[in-house]
């Protein structure tokens, strides 16, 4: 099966405009978000940028980036001390490293959607790290201090027609909630949150990195579509080290053992939704009514839905349903 899709060149004008659409956007975060995280919403997608055309162009040179930025945000933190944390500032070398090893497979077609998306696991692996990490709970715990002030002042502020009483009510009760059950919640939350974003800013840097390479008159940067996605093999480590550690290991470690599980379970959601695709596509169903279907049956029923096309995806580990592996010597 073709997994990588050969995209035409797009005209000058239309990239300078998508171009300047992505740096607003990117622009916009940055204004709207408070200092130190601002420059994460402009640092993250430079650098996946310049990384990943490092190291189209340059090939296993480029790894001298991540290195680089690693020793400067170790720097920075020394000198800052306090100020800038250091599970802050290691974002910045971790998604370097994201985009290094995306600038290595753009030669030879490029890598297919699941490959790409196993690209990410440096910053998963940071974002499991965050709750045992020097500081992480002492910004959890400033981070619901300010939560509270802020649910207090908007409740003061509204008046009662203004705000809805579900809503009033649902703050009302988040604030009488303990400060410890609190920030239990947001030890589980930060982490996912985190990764989150800096997915979207490192696939923000990459489409910059595309933009750029337009403009250089480079090859278009590959693409690959969604019934290719198929994860690799080495997914299921972080997958049974998720278990282990929440079966085995101390409280302590559960949000990085749940952080690890959300994601690599969601990982294999999207490669069952795949499979199915896979299957609609080749009874003959067009794909228009193909992603529209898929779209109504996660809308309504995303509860159950999401865990049985994990395991169809986690399954076709082994049963490979679209036949995407090769064949072994011998056999038809």
């Amino acid at each position: 099966m073709t997994s990588i899709v050969e995209t035409p060149r797009e005209p000058l004008p239309i990239l300078w405009v998508r171009s300047a659409l992505l740096i607003l956007f990117l622009l916009f975060g940055a204004l709207a978000s408070p200092w130190p995280w601002a420059l994460l919403w402009l640092g993250i997608p430079v650098t996946v940028a310049a990384s990943l055309l490092l190291a189209w162009r340059f090939g296993r040179g480029a790894i001298a980036l991540p290195l680089v930025l690693a020793a400067v945000a170790l720097a920075g933190r020394v000198v800052a001390g306090e100020s800038v944390p250091l599970w802050l500032t290691a974002w910045t070398p971790f998604a370097s490293l994201c985009g290094v090893w995306m600038g290595w497979r753009e030669e030879g077609g490029g890598p297919a959607s699941g490959e790409r998306a196993w690209m990410f696991v440096p910053l998963l692996l940071l974002a499991s790290s965050l709750p045992l990490l020097p500081g992480f709970p002492a910004a959890v715990a400033r981070l619901d201090a300010r939560m509270r002030v802020e649910q207090e002042r908007m409740l003061t502020s509204m008046k009662p027609d203004e705000v809805p009483t579900v809503l009033r009510e649902a703050i009302r009760q988040a604030s009488s909630l303990p400060a410890e059950e609190r920030q239990k919640s947001l030890m589980l939350m930060l982490p996912n949150a985190m990764f989150v974003w800096m997915v979207l800013l490192t696939v923000s840097g990459r489409a910059l990195a595309a933009r750029l390479a337009g403009l250089l008159r480079w090859p278009a940067l590959s693409r690959s579509t969604l019934v290719a996605w198929r994860l690799p093999d080495a997914a299921l480590a972080p997958l049974i080290v998720g278990i282990a550690l929440l079966v085995f290991a101390d409280r302590a470690v559960h949000p990085s053992a749940l952080t690890l599980l959300v994601h690599v379970v969601l990982g294999y959601s999207v490669q069952g939704v795949a499979v199915v695709e896979s299957v609609l596509l080749s009874r003959g169903m067009s794909p228009a009514f193909v992603a529209l279907t898929m779209l109504f049956v996660i809308a309504v029923s995303l509860l159950w839905i999401l865990p049985a096309v994990a395991v169809v995806g986690l399954s076709d580990v082994w049963l490979d349903y679209r036949r995407m592996e090769p064949s072994p010597e011998g056999e038809a």
